[in-house]
């Protein structure tokens, strides 16, 4: 009898996990010490950081790019997202090792000027610096987009990524503290960083292709209410401006639609009743960022004269975040990063509901690691009032 040869089987080594990266020093050289603690052992990767404006990101970028960290990629925000849920002042991200992600990364410099050819240009750059047979080895991706709120272009630059990545999901945030603290940030401060390179009025673009599922979603917890319909009757699209809805001056046209009882103070006294557009059959919101002293009301999304809007209810923003994370886990299994765009508005709603400490554990149960944004991005859309992020399944055992 004939027996086969015994060969010892040698345990598979799992790839480098996703790391989370967090800090709450103060100063830049500080923060940059303890976040390369954290990512020791030094490996090829991608680092993703969220920085409240605390922090001067070309101070940050400078410090961590003298230790070797060159694929370093930035922004601003009022409250990042990590492990202890909503901070106001700190610093939150993660690492994505080279073993397990391929990223393509580009500097849009001009986001205002950038239109459909320089999407089509640098969609086909990005894709060809992956390479033709990225999908044997990383077979899922998606972009992410980081760009500076000020210019007010999301619009247009969100609709030429998304329609050149041709069903490639695209997420991402707008950076800037200006809903929270609106005379807080220096009007010269940079918001986005790539690379070591501190810059104002750009954004980043990254394809990133992962060797595990991803799954991407913008959620919502607010449900339109049809019977409540306003029209945009005179506006400025290119400042976001509405002066008159339903032929009213702003403020009180919307203050009634929303059944607010008081005059608004502020821009958080809607964010319970943000406006609704439907496109291809899904209603998006349109959320208001200020409220001007002459009745005028500035929106984070472009809003023209004709557009007919719904105003929307709140559901349960707990409830619902915890079904939508369940649906996540559906399709990718529990996931090992979840990177999160949360609606700046929305973040004041939990403030001011007390649901702030309920969210960040929530978050933090489902690892999100993100930053509240002045606008969401999501595929072709820029979006308002959501919680839009991707999923990143983790490793099988």
């Amino acid at each position: 009898m004939i027996f086969p040869m015994h060969r010892e089987v040698k345990p598979q080594r799992r790839a480098q996990p996703i790391r989370t990266l967090s800090t709450r020093a103060v100063g830049e050289g500080a923060a940059a010490a303890e976040l390369l603690a954290q990512l020791r052992p030094a490996r090829a990767g991608c680092v993703v950081l969220f920085c409240t404006p605390h922090y001067d990101l070309g101070r940050l970028g400078a410090a961590l790019r003298a230790a070797g960290q060159e694929r370093l990629i930035a922004a601003t925000t009022g409250r990042c997202i990590g492990p202890d849920g909503f901070v106001p002042q700190g610093i939150d991200g993660f690492f994505l090792p080279a073993a397990r992600f391929k990223v393509a990364d580009a500097l849009i410099e001009n986001a205002a000027r950038f239109g459909l050819r320089e999407a089509r240009d640098l969609a086909r750059a990005l894709r060809a610096r992956l390479g033709r047979r990225v999908a044997e080895r990383f077979p899922h991706v998606f972009g992410l987009l980081l760009v500076d709120a000020e210019p007010r272009c999301e619009e247009r630059l969100t609709a030429a990524l998304g329609t050149e990545l041709a069903g490639v999901p695209l997420v991402g945030g707008s950076a800037g503290d200006s809903y929270f603290h609106p005379g807080g940030q220096r009007p010269e401060a940079a918001r986005v960083l790539h690379r070591g390179a501190a810059r104002r009025g750009a954004a980043v673009f990254c394809l990133v292709a992962s060797a595990t599922p991803i799954h991407a979603v913008s959620h919502t917890h607010y449900v339109p209410d049809r019977r409540r319909r306003v029209v945009i009757t005179e506006a400025d699209p290119a400042r976001r401006l509405v002066f008159e809805i339903d032929g009213r001056k702003a403020i009180e046209a919307y203050a009634q639609a929303a059944g607010l009882k008081h005059a608004p103070r502020d821009a958080g006294d809607y964010a319970p009743h943000p406006l609704m557009v439907r496109i291809g059959g899904q209603y998006f919101a349109r959320g208001l960022q200020s409220v001007h002293a002459d009745g005028s009301l500035e929106f984070a999304c472009a809003m023209e004269p004709g557009m007919v809007l719904t105003v929307a209810r709140p559901g349960d923003m707990v409830e619902d975040l915890k079904a939508m994370f369940a649906g996540m886990r559906e399709i990718i299994g529990p996931p090992e990063l979840v990177v999160g765009f949360e609606c700046s508005a929305r973040t004041v709603e939990m403030e001011r509901s007390g649901l702030s400490a309920a969210v960040g554990r929530l978050f933090a149960d489902n690892a999100v690691v993100g930053f509240c944004t002045l606008g969401e991005q999501f595929n072709t859309v820029h979006v308002n009032n959501s919680f839009t992020c991707v999923g990143i399944g983790g490793q099988r055992p």
